[in-house]
């Protein structure tokens, strides 16, 4: 039997994305090693962008194996498939978690504070942002551990209200709906909160370099005040896009449906080549050599 239309279209934009999202973010992890081979070492800004990059990449795979799993007949809710959502999981809440990392470094890079806290976050810069990777890893290691003990125990669970009544299940079906979205808030809503203040205070310091500058009648198109634009733009891009795939996540647990499902992980799908298009637009590495490449593909 024809699948429908509608799927067939939907299965065509999942691989398009999926095909975007490893091309775009092999394109940053390609660059990145190869400047890290070249001068042997990797700065704090390149490693997060090459973390980043690894895992826009290694997601959107997971995520791709992940779907093709989930609705296929012959997987159905078999232990490939709980092993496959854990490190789905852990794939993407690593990913959130360094996406508030490289706000935070832009924030503490571009703001000007005499706050003691923020100087000395400023002048451990390099050593702060290994130890920040590794923490985020183990969190959301901690959290992927979680997310398959609920969906085994909500399996579980269900299986047995359905036995004994419809009323009991629903009661179930509520509660670990609650707990699920109290978790994905508090897991996804913390490294949210993160971005926001960065981004708070990214642009206000970018006004007050403004305001500073209009009141000396300088030039405002100077290194400190492209570095502020940038800054801010790359802040309030990823904020954007963060707070699309949070409320698209938390929809998608308060209303358990096929449509809203596909919704998710189509969103789940866009975030990796459009976060990637962030980074290579805002960085002048990675748009030089992108800008080379298509060169190259044109000639």
């Amino acid at each position: 039997m024809r699948p429908p239309l509608p799927t067939i279209a939907f299965l065509v934009a999942v691989a398009d994305l999926a095909l975007c999202g490893i091309i775009s973010n092999g394109f940053i992890v390609t660059v990145k090693i190869t400047e890290w081979a070249k001068s042997k070492r990797l700065t704090s800004s390149n490693q997060l962008l090459l973390s980043i990059g690894i895992s826009n990449f290694s997601t959107t795979i997971l995520l791709t194996v992940y779907f093709l799993c989930k609705y296929s007949t012959d997987t159905g809710n078999s232990i490939i498939l709980q092993i496959l959502n854990g490190i789905a999981a852990f794939a993407v809440y690593s990913r959130f978690w360094l996406t508030a990392l490289l706000c935070v470094f832009y924030c503490i890079k571009i703001v000007n504070s005499n706050n003691s806290l923020f100087l000395w976050c400023k002048m451990r810069i390099s050593w702060l942002i290994p130890q920040l990777l590794v923490g985020s890893l183990v969190i959301s290691m901690i959290v992927s551990i979680f997310s398959i003990r609920q969906t085994s125990t909500q399996s579980k669970s269900n299986t047995t209200a359905n036995i004994r009544n419809v009323t009991q299940a629903k009661t179930l079906i509520s509660f670990y709906t609650s707990s699920q979205l109290l978790f994905l808030s508090i897991c996804s809503g913390c490294p949210l909160l993160v971005v926001l203040l960065c981004s708070i205070l990214v642009v206000a310091s970018l006004c007050r370099h403004v305001c500073r500058m209009t009141s000396k009648e300088s030039s405002f198109r100077n290194l400190q005040a492209e570095a502020h634009v940038r800054a801010a733009g790359t802040v309030l891009s990823l904020l954007i896009l963060y707070l699309l795939l949070y409320l698209t996540e938390n929809v998608a647990v308060l209303i358990h449906t096929d449509k809203n499902r596909f919704v998710y992980v189509f969103v789940l799908l866009v975030y990796a080549p459009a976060q990637a298009t962030i980074l290579i637009l805002v960085n002048p590495k990675l748009n030089q050599e992108a800008t080379r490449m298509l060169t190259r593909t044109k000639s």
